[in-house]
C-alpha cells in the first residue's frame, strides 16, 4: 500500500522512499514524479501533487514535465549508440561532418570535445541577439562562426545552452535526419521511454505547469553581472522565459528543452548500464573519468565527465556514493542518473523548481533514501 498523496507503485523494499516523497508532497514543496529500476525491473514509479495548481489536475502516470539538462545526457546517449553503429567516431573533427564549423581555429575540434565540454563554446565571443535559442538553425550558425571562449582540450566549461545545438547539427550532418525522429527512432522507440521533444499539441496538453522558487532568478545575472561567462552563456534565451511557454516547449533545444515522465528518464538511463544497448567499449567511455574541475567556470561546480556524462560529484553533483554512477541534473532539481555497479537507475521530475545549481536539497534527500533501501 502506497503512503497517503501519492500514486503509483512501489516495491515493499523501496517503501521508505516513497514515504519521504510523499511527505514531500504533503508538506507542500512536492509536485512531480519519481521512479526507479533495478536490474532491470521498475520497482518505484510513483507521483503526486498538482500537474496544474490553478486548474487542480493531479499529476498522473502520463504527465510530461521538462528535465532541462537531464536533456543532454538523452543526447549523450543517442551520439554513443550512433558511434556503436559505426556512423559516428569520437575522434572525427567537428568540421568534416560541418565545414562552417572550421571558421576561426576550431578545424581540429572533435567530437570528443564536444562531448566532453572541452570545444570551447560555452557561448560565443560576441553578443548574440536575446532569444536566438528558438532559431536553433541560427544558434548553430553563431556558433560555427565564433572563436573559442575557453581554452580548448583545458579544464571542462559547462556548455551550458550551446551542448544540444551543437550535437544536434553533428547528429543531422551525420545521419541526414531529423533530431526529433532520430531520437524517436533510435532511443524512444525501442526502449519504450516516454521522453519528447519539440512537444506537439497533445503532448503540451499533458505537461505540468512549472512554478519556481525564484522566479526569473536563472536570468538574474543576465542583468546583473552580464559580463560573467554564466551570464553570457544566458544569454540566447528570452530573459522572460517562464518555461511554460509554447516558444520553449515546441523548440527542440538538446541542452534543455526535453520533456519526460520519470519512469521515461529512468528507462534511457537504464540504458546506459543495460548489457544489451550499448557495447561495452561504450559504457566504459560513459563511465570513465576524462576531465574534471574543482570549479566549472561557467556554473562553479565541481565537475567529473565521462565521455559526455556527467560522474557523481556529491554533494552538489549527487548520483549516490558510487564515483562511477553517470548522468545529468536540470535546473530546478529534475535528475536522471545510472549506477552501473548496482544496476540502478533513477528518475525525478518535478513541477516546482528549486533555485539550486547542482542537484536539489529534495532530489539528494530522495537518492540517500534510495542507497539506505539498497
Amino acid at each position: 500500500m502506497l503512503p497517503e498523496g501519492i500514486d503509483g507503485h512501489v516495491d515493499p523494499a523501496f517503501r521508505r522512499v516513497a514515504e519521504a516523497f510523499a511527505e514531500s508532497v504533503a508538506m507542500g514543496g512536492e509536485r512531480g514524479g519519481l521512479a526507479l529500476r533495478l536490474d532491470g525491473r521498475a520497482v518505484l514509479d510513483i507521483r503526486g501533487g498538482m500537474r496544474d495548481p490553478e486548474s487542480g489536475l493531479a499529476w498522473d502516470k502520463d504527465t510530461l514535465a521538462c528535465c532541462f539538462s537531464v536533456t543532454k545526457g538523452v543526447f549523450v546517449l543517442l551520439t554513443q549508440k550512433l558511434v556503436d553503429r559505426g556512423v559516428l567516431d569520437p575522434g572525427t573533427c567537428v568540421a568534416t561532418l560541418w565545414p562552417a564549423f572550421a571558421a576561426k581555429g576550431k578545424d581540429a575540434i572533435t567530437l570528443h570535445d564536444v562531448l566532453t565540454h572541452r570545444a570551447g563554446l560555452p557561448a560565443t565571443e560576441t553578443a548574440v541577439p536575446n532569444g536566438l535559442l528558438y532559431d536553433q538553425p541560427a544558434m548553430a550558425a553563431a556558433l560555427a562562426a565564433s572563436a573559442p571562449v575557453t581554452p580548448l582540450r583545458a579544464a571542462p566549461a559547462y556548455h551550458n545552452m550551446t551542448y544540444g545545438t551543437l550535437l544536434t547539427a553533428i547528429l543531422e550532418a551525420a545521419t541526414r535526419e531529423d533530431i526529433r525522429t532520430l531520437i524517436a527512432r533510435v532511443l524512444t522507440g525501442p526502449l519504450g521511454a516516454d521522453f519528447t521533444i519539440g512537444l506537439s499539441p497533445q503532448d503540451r496538453a499533458r505537461t505540468a505547469v512549472l512554478t519556481q522558487d525564484d522566479p526569473g532568478g536563472l536570468f538574474r545575472a543576465m542583468r546583473d553581472a552580464p559580463e560573467t561567462l554564466f551570464a553570457r552563456s544566458m544569454a540566447f534565451f528570452d530573459p522572460e522565459e517562464t518555461f511554460t511557454s509554447e516558444r520553449w516547449q515546441s523548440t527542440v533545444i538538446g541542452s534543455g528543452s526535453g520533456h519526460a515522465t520519470a519512469a521515461g528518464i529512468a528507462r534511457l538511463y537504464e540504458a546506459f548500464i543495460a548489457g544489451d544497448f550499448l557495447s561495452p567499449e561504450r559504457r566504459r567511455a560513459i563511465g570513465q573519468e576524462v576531465a574534471r574541475t574543482d570549479a566549472d567556470a561557467v556554473l562553479g561546480l565541481p565537475l567529473r565527465l565521462g565521455e559526455g556524462m556527467e560522474l557523481s560529484a556529491p554533494p552538489l553533483l549527487d548520483f549516490g556514493p558510487n564515483p562511477r554512477s553517470m548522468g545529468y541534473w536540470g535546473a530546478g532539481g529534475a535528475q536522471g542518473f545510472a549506477d552501473p555497479d548496482a544496476g540502478l537507475a533513477f528518475g525525478y521530475v518535478t513541477g516546482h523548481m528549486d533555485a539550486t545549481l547542482g542537484s536539489s536539497p529534495r532530489c539528494r534527500a530522495l537518492i540517500r533514501e534510495v542507497y539506505a533501501c539498497l
